[in-house]
């Protein structure tokens, strides 16, 4: 059996070591994937509610951070994104020409055009104000991707009041990552 990858794409103000991509990292790395996780936040110096722009300004730092990749000898390739990174992870995939499988987590605007049928699935709150998630919801029935949508729960996907049910979704999305 070939290697496999995993490569996290952290959001605006989500990094790889919080809950969703660390328990992430855990889970496929026990499934013998290697794991990269990506860092561009602390060097990135525009406006921080200017996502696309954010955006714009982290492709040159990813791009850096992966160039040293041999992507040629992986049989499996998973994107996990937060945020902005569901839009990094789309631009990676098509620049190093590669065919990724993604989970796309509380995606934003400009990463919508990346995600393809068959491939991929996406997480996000019912409560989200970055993206719209009757915007998203119309999106993915279009395109027929699967979405599953949390309530109560907005852009973090934390619950504001109740860490139960935070643990309860954190506990769902880790079953959605042994399952993937």
């Amino acid at each position: 059996m070939g290697r496999k990858l995993l490569i996290e794409f952290p959001g605006r103000n989500y990094s790889c070591d919080k809950p969703l991509l660390y328990y992430c990292g855990k889970v496929f790395a026990d499934r013998g994937y290697d794991v990269i996780q990506l860092d561009y936040n602390y060097r990135l110096r525009g406006d921080k509610n200017d996502i696309p722009a954010l955006i714009e300004e982290a492709k040159d730092i990813v791009l850096k951070q992966l160039d040293m990749v041999d992507f040629s000898v992986y049989e499996d390739i998973v994107f996990v994104s937060k945020s902005m990174g569901c839009a990094l992870a789309g631009f990676v995939e098509k620049n190093y020409m590669l065919r990724a499988r993604h989970i796309y987590l509380t995606p934003v605007d400009a990463g919508l055009k990346y995600m393809e049928r068959g491939k991929c699935i996406v997480v996000s709150g019912k409560e989200d104000t970055i993206l719209e998630s009757r915007k998203l919801k119309i999106y993915c029935v279009q395109q027929d991707i699967p979405l599953k949508q949390f309530e109560e729960v907005g852009h973090s996907l934390e619950h504001p009041s109740d860490i139960n049910k935070t643990f309860a979704i954190l506990m769902v999305i880790i079953r959605l990552y042994k399952e993937f």
